[in-house]
Formats: structure tokens, C-alpha cells, sequence
């Protein structure tokens, strides 16, 4: 199945013109994932914001995906692409990320000056290193990579956790998921918060993580408890945050002493119970926050926050911001979409009003019907 780009580059006059290099085979949402971001952005902003355009490294414009289920259709090779794009986001996969194309490399040290926005997805920050584009920076790939990108490359300092890290115009970000973290934050760069939170809520993201959030999150290291008592717990943590959640109570539930819990709980879930229990109720909080009238009061309460106060700090600590703030980011996104809404009902509306005056049955003339 082949997959061309013609559409997006029919959004043509954009502002932003961003080129995603893909070196094939690569992991398919790596590279449909930010496309679709900015995609989104160019339908909600209700202008051509961005021209994607998709090229290769190799002769054959045919991308494969590494699932063997997908291909896409590149534009050019890189070496064809005109000068004087905005940002470039390199894109590979498990296997090709030990390529070695010095022509590649030399054009990457070349335009790495001149634009913007120079970005990796996932196992590209391997090709950014070999091309020497990252020494003597901090940057990040998917964790499972993480160490052997430090062995290879000693001059990048490598952080494993972070989803996506930006050292000067250089950004790299963690696996799969990730690229439309960072896609996100260039939207949010150059459209604002309100983009690109309604971005995220059209493609139905969970959260929007920004760029020091840990590529584990608390959902997603729940999953991976190999104790079946711990995961259970979890579950029940989550079932009644209303409630007062204190280790003794929660040792208690899970057959074991303090002291061992707070141990098996560290090691199984990577932080402490309390840590814990504060993380998945900003998170509850957060969802209450963006998605009900509720007043902050009665969200505390309701996800055991013993005040609106408390739970103010908490945010602060998690997120780096107030729930305050959240909810009014809430609501301009909500008042954003309702006024494109409405603008995009009185155009059609006025297509259609159009239309009918212009219609030969609207007029008398030899077209029309005759008494």
C-alpha cells in the first residue's frame, strides 16, 4: 500500500515549510505520527501553517515500513529538495540506524546551520550522532537504546528519560509515540498553547507531555509489574484516590510489612507508594480538569486532595503548572474550536446562498420556467 503526499503539499503558501527525511525501512507511526500533527495543526489553525514534504536518502522514492505493511511515497531524494526550508525532522528505523552514508552526513552538517528546526524521531538521533551533530550536546532516543547510544557516541551526553530534548536549534525525542510529542511542541512553538492542545485533543492524546516528562510514565510502568499484587493494588489505588491513601494502609492491603512494601513497591514500580498515589491524582485531576465544570474545590476533594491548595502544589511539582491555568487553556480551546466551527458553518452557508442565486431556476431568463 503506497502512500503519497500529494495532499499536504497542496496546502501550499505555508509559512513553515518542514521536510521529513526518512532513511527506510523506518517504524511507521514515526513518521505518520508527526505528519498527522501538523496536518491537524494546518485544519485547526484554519490556514496552510505548514508544507510537509517527505524525501528520501535513497534512489528509490518508495518508502518501505518496517512492519511490511505499509509503504510510502517520498517527493525526492534529500539531494533534490530546494533550498531555504524552515525545519527538517530525520526519521529511521531499528536497522538503519547503523547506516553509514557520508553524503548524507555531509549534507546534514551543511544544512544543520541554515535551518530552524533541525529534529530526530526515535533511532534518528543515531544518524544526528554519527554525522557529529550532537557532540558535545544533550540529547535523548527511545530508552532501550539509550546506553548503546553513549557507548558509540561518548561526546553526546545522552539522557534516557526525557521524551524529547532540545539543545540549541537540535532536537531529539524517545521512540514511537514520542515523534508526536515533539511535533507538538514545534506547533506550540509556532502557533501557542491553544493550537497545539487542540491538536492533541482532535488525535485523542491522553496528555500532552512536555519535554522533561519521563518516557515511562506511571500508566505505562503500572503495566510493566511483574507482581501480581502490586498490579492489583495499583488498580485499587486508582479506584479510591478519594480516600486517605497512607503506606501503613496501603501495606496493609498488600499482606506485607511497611518497611518490605516500600521496598518491593520501589523496585517494581521505579518510585515511592506516596509518589505514586501523588502522581496518579494530578493525573486524575488533570482529566477532571479539561473535561467537567467541576469547581477545583470539589476536583481536590474528589481525587483526595485534602484542598484546592494542596493540589495547586502538586501540579506545580508534576506538571509545572496550576490547575487554574490548565482550565483556562481548557476553555480557549474550547472557545477556539466553537468559533471555527462557527466560521466554517456561515461560509458554507454562504456558499450555499451563493449558489442558489447563481442557479439558472433562480432567474426568468430563456433557462428559466415560463408561466
Amino acid at each position: 500500500m503506497a502512500i503519497g503526499n500529494g495532499s499536504l503539499r497542496r496546502k501550499a503558501a505555508s509559512n513553515r515549510r518542514v521536510v521529513v527525511l526518512v532513511v527506510p525501512p523506518v517504524e511507521e507511526l514515526d513518521l505518520v505520527g508527526p505528519i498527522q500533527v501538523f496536518s491537524a495543526a494546518n485544519r485547526l489553525a484554519g490556514k496552510p501553517v505548514y508544507s510537509i514534504e517527505i524525501a528520501t536518502n535513497g534512489k528509490d522514492l518508495k518508502v518501505q515500513g518496517e512492519g511490511g505493511l505499509l509503504a510510502f511515497l517520498a517527493e525526492t531524494n534529500y539531494q533534490g529538495l530546494s533550498k531555504n526550508f524552515d525545519s527538517l525532522l530525520l526519521v529511521c528505523g531499528v536497522g538503519t540506524r547503523n547506516v553509514r552514508d557520508p553524503a548524507l552526513f555531509a549534507w546534514l552538517r551543511r544544512v544543520a546551520p541554515t535551518v530552524r528546526r533541525l529534529g530526530s524521531v526515535c533511532l534518528g538521533a543515531f544518524l544526528l550522532a554519527e554525522a557529529g551533530l550532537l557532540n558535545g550536546r544533550r540529547a535523548t532516543s527511545h530508552w532501550r537504546f539509550s546506553k548503546e547510544l553513549a557507548r558509540r557516541y561518548p561526546m553526546v551526553q545522552v539522557a534516557s528519560e526525557p521524551v524529547w530534548v532540545k539543545d540549541e536549534n537540535i532536537y531529539t525525542s524517545a521512540g514511537i509515540a514520542a515523534g508526536i510529542d515533539l511535533a507538538l511542541a514545534w506547533v506550540e512553538e509556532d502557533c501557542g498553547n491553544a493550537i497545539a492542545a487542540e491538536v492533541a485533543r482532535e488525535l485523542v492524546l491522553f496528555l500532552r507531555r512536555p519535554a522533561g516528562q519521563a518516557q515511562l510514565s506511571v500508566s505505562l510502568a503500572a503495566q510493566a509489574n511483574e507482581m501480581k499484587s502490586i498490579q492489583e493494588l495499583q488498580v485499587w489505588i486508582a479506584e479510591h484516590l478519594h480516600k486517605e491513601l497512607s503506606v501503613q494502609l496501603l501495606a496493609d492491603r498488600a499482606a506485607m510489612s511497611v518497611r518490605n512494601f516500600e521496598r518491593v513497591f520501589a523496585r517494581e514500580v521505579g518510585m515511592s507508594p506516596a509518589r505514586y498515589v501523588r502522581q496518579v491524582r494530578v493525573e486524575a485531576a488533570q482529566r477532571m480538569i479539561e473535561r467537567s465544570e467541576k469547581g477545583l474545590e470539589q476536583i481536590a476533594l474528589a481525587c483526595g486532595f485534602s484542598s484546592a491548595d494542596l493540589m495547586r502544589r502538586a501540579f506545580m511539582r508534576s506538571l509545572g503548572t496550576t490547575p487554574r491555568a490548565l482550565r483556562l487553556l481548557a476553555k480557549t480551546v474550547v472557545q477556539k474550536r466553537a468559533a471555527t466551527v462557527a466560521r466554517r458553518a456561515w461560509s458554507q452557508r454562504k456558499m450555499q446562498l451563493s449558489n442558489l442565486h447563481s442557479s439558472p431556476s433562480s432567474n426568468t431568463g430563456s433557462g428559466g420556467i415560463r408561466g
